[in-house]
Parts: C-alpha cells; sequence; structure tokens
C-alpha cells in the first residue's frame, strides 16, 4: 500500500534584524509587514504546489526573543489576512454587479420580446438583441472569470495564512 507522503516546500528570506521585517513607518504599538518583504514572501510561495506543506524560514542575522518571533509571526498572518479578506470583500461586490448586469440583460430580452409582439422595426429589435446579450456576457465575465481569478488569489494567500513559519 502506498503511503500519502506529503511534500513540504519551504520559502526562505532573509534579515539583519526583527525590525527590518515592518515597515519603516510602522511604529512599536502598530507593526505592519514591509511591502518589499510581502512581495518577496508572495513570490516565493507563487510557484508552490497546491496541496504540499508550506514553510516559511527567516533568517536573522541578530537574534531576537520568541516575544518578537510570536509578534512577527502574527504581523505576516494579519497583513496576509487582510489581503484575503479584501479579496472576499471584492468578490462580494463583483456578484452583487454580475447580478444587476444580468437583471438587465434579461430586462432588454423581455422588452425586446414584448417589441416584437406590437412590430416594432427589424433595426430596433436587433439592437436591443444586442444590448441584452452585451450585458448577459458581462455578468458571466464578471461572475465567473473575474471571480475565478480572485479565488485563485484567495487560494494562494490562504496558503501564506496557513504555513509554518519558522525563525532560523
Amino acid at each position: 500500500m502506498k503511503k500519502n507522503k506529503v511534500k513540504t516546500e519551504t520559502a526562505t528570506i532573509k534579515f539583519q534584524s526583527i525590525d527590518d521585517v515592518y515597515s519603516k513607518y510602522s511604529t512599536d504599538k502598530h507593526k505592519v509587514l514591509d511591502n518589499n518583504a510581502s512581495t518577496f514572501i508572495s513570490e516565493s510561495f507563487k510557484d508552490m504546489q497546491t496541496k504540499s506543506k508550506k514553510v516559511l524560514e527567516i533568517y536573522l542575522e541578530k537574534p531576537c526573543t520568541d516575544k518578537e518571533k510570536s509578534e512577527c509571526k502574527s504581523v505576516i498572518r494579519k497583513y496576509y489576512k487582510n489581503d484575503y479578506n479584501d479579496y472576499k470583500e471584492e468578490n462580494v461586490k463583483l456578484a452583487i454587479v454580475s447580478f444587476i448586469l444580468l437583471f438587465i440583460g434579461v430586462a432588454f430580452i423581455i422588452s425586446l420580446a414584448f417589441l416584437n409582439s406590437i412590430s416594432t422595426p427589424y433595426t430596433i429589435t436587433i439592437i436591443l438583441e444586442i444590448i441584452a446579450w452585451v450585458f448577459i456576457w458581462e455578468f458571466v465575465d464578471v461572475f465567473v472569470f473575474a471571480r475565478f481569478t480572485n479565488h485563485i488569489k484567495m487560494n494562494k494567500i490562504k496558503q501564506i495564512i496557513d504555513c509554518e513559519i519558522v525563525f532560523k
């Protein structure tokens, strides 16, 4: 019988000190992950397999306390949770917009059916039909494709949120 061995993939980042992890605008009470660090971490996770166990190794040249390490882990997770929630919120907005587009498209089709029953000129019905299908296509584009792209981004961010963070 074959055992399911989960592959472990590691992203590595190196800092001089724990303070380099944070934005230069951070305060002692409100620390934020540095943009360059977040970009590097995101890029490091980009090509990792979906099913593998993820580890983020942080190398520090200057030692730090366990409290500082714990705080750093929570700042990293918080940064990516905020990103995740932003995409989640955007998906809700996209769903609402897409259904409005669908409703408009269906309204045009209903008005087209009504106009066909009262012998409207052919050009007007064709124009209305094109407008209806444009709105319906926009529904498909926004609801399916734009939201799907966000789901892919959310899955990548979730991998970073769920990864094990180790200091070396």
